[in-house]
């Protein structure tokens, strides 16, 4: 009887943990949806109220600050995630969480000051007068460190709700204040970029509070982080500038060889279609706990989000076109054809981040760092040779082959990692 019991016990639980995780997926995924329905609001109030050239320029220096940024994080916030995910850190988890702020404090520094030199020559590069507009601002770009940080503590310490508020939050923010803004004052690319800085920094100081984290034995901690970085996050940090910077290396090769206001184009292309990375992005994201705890991905989670994310892309290439037409003015008619294809890359890209998940949820910082290489080359080539032969429309077809080539390298190392990983446990039972 007591038997009995304990399984029906553990049948309960297993059933507890189920519901919750599919309320996590839905709370993040929600939030990643209304993000993007939000985000495609603030595309139509700047559009209108800023014209291509200004939101040309605004994507730029959002393009320029990530992929600056990309470069410093030296993949500690990556190994922050991990290290707040494993069990045996639990008793010191605050303090982890606290000493991974430290260091976005430290990197925000050393981003500051790098912006703020370059800005006296990026004029000279780029020929579009924003070398001031830097300058200006330079002092909030702490807020993109802190933004990266503390959304890594919030995966690795499976705080899905507030992720999902702090993802939603700033753009809600954003929108409000500046269409208050825009009644008293037209808006402009400095008070569009100072609106959205500010509201960023708002809602980091709020959730850094809610986190209550510990800043004590900042030695020990930090030596334990390193160690962890040096066996995992520098691998992975070394295949995001293979892959994640060199995407970001669109928006920069097009303002090199084309203009800002074709950024403006194909960053709009690229935030219609986003959301479309959404579904495997956030069953991803929900799962790293889990994925740390298993040798394998479940297979009917995955045959679902397929499933999902084919039917999302058919129906987004169905009503796109009537959108853009009903939401953006007429100059904004070529994002259209942008969008088709910006969109396929966008399901390759979801696709692919789900199964990176796992393999980051087991350390295996090596795959995803080969992986990215490869990924990183053709980004290289595509954003060069595509842009500059095709102009804005080859940004896009770099966007899918990329895209496609990064869900292959993921998928290929989670087959192999995964059957190392059964093997092993096989091998355990006797």
């Amino acid at each position: 009887m007591k038997e009995f019991l304990n399984k029906l016990k553990n049948i309960n639980i297993s059933k507890i943990v189920k519901k919750k995780k599919t309320k996590q997926i839905a709370s993040l995924y929600t939030s990643m949806v209304l993000g993007s329905i939000i985000g495609i609001g603030i595309s139509v109030i700047n559009t209108r109220l800023l014209g291509p050239k200004q939101y040309g320029d605004l994507k730029f220096l959002q393009n320029l600050f990530s992929f600056v940024l990309t470069f410093l994080t030296l993949g500690l916030f990556v190994s922050g995630t991990r290290l707040v995910a494993q069990k045996k850190n639990e008793n010191i988890k605050n303090q982890l969480v606290g000493n991974l702020l430290i260091l976005a404090a430290s990197i925000s520094i050393v981003l500051i000051i790098g912006l703020f030199i370059f800005s006296f020559f990026e004029e000279q590069i780029f020929h579009n007068e924003l070398g001031r507009i830097i300058r200006i601002f330079s002092p909030l770009l702490f807020v993109f460190p802190f933004r990266i940080c503390l959304t890594s503590i919030m995966q690795g310490d499976n705080r899905i709700y507030e992720l999902s508020i702090f993802q939603l939050s700033p753009r809600i923010l954003y929108l409000l204040v500046a269409i208050a803004f825009n009644y008293f004052v037209p808006l402009s690319l400095t008070s569009a970029l100072g609106i959205q800085l500010l509201a960023l920094a708002l809602i980091i100081l709020i959730m850094i509070i809610r986190l209550q984290p510990k800043f004590a034995n900042f030695k020990k901690n930090i030596s334990i982080i390193w160690q962890e970085n040096k066996t995992y996050g520098f691998q992975d940090y070394i295949g995001t500038i293979a892959n994640v910077a060199t995407g970001q290396l669109a928006g920069l090769s097009i303002a090199y060889f084309i203009d800002n206001t074709n950024v403006g184009l194909y960053s709009l292309a690229m935030a219609i279609s986003i959301p479309l990375s959404m579904v495997p992005s956030a069953v991803g994201v929900t799962f790293i706990k889990d994925f740390a705890n298993r040798d394998s991905i479940p297979p009917k989670a995955t045959a679902v989000t397929i499933v999902i994310s084919i039917g999302a892309l058919i129906f987004f290439l169905l009503i796109i076109k009537k959108v853009i037409l009903l939401l953006y003015s007429s100059e904004y008619n070529s994002v259209i054809p942008l969008a088709y294809l910006v969109s396929i890359g966008c399901i390759f890209r979801g696709l692919g981040d789900y199964f990176n998940r796992f393999l980051g949820a087991h350390g295996r910082g090596k795959e995803l760092r080969n992986g990215a290489f490869v990924n990183g080359i053709s980004n290289v080539i595509g954003y060069t040779v595509l842009v500059y032969a095709f102009k804005v429309k080859g940004a896009a077809v770099t966007k899918i082959i990329s895209d496609f080539i990064y869900l292959y390298m993921m998928y290929y190392y989670y087959k192999k990692v995964k059957k190392e990983l059964q093997f092993k446990n096989y091998k355990n039972k006797f």
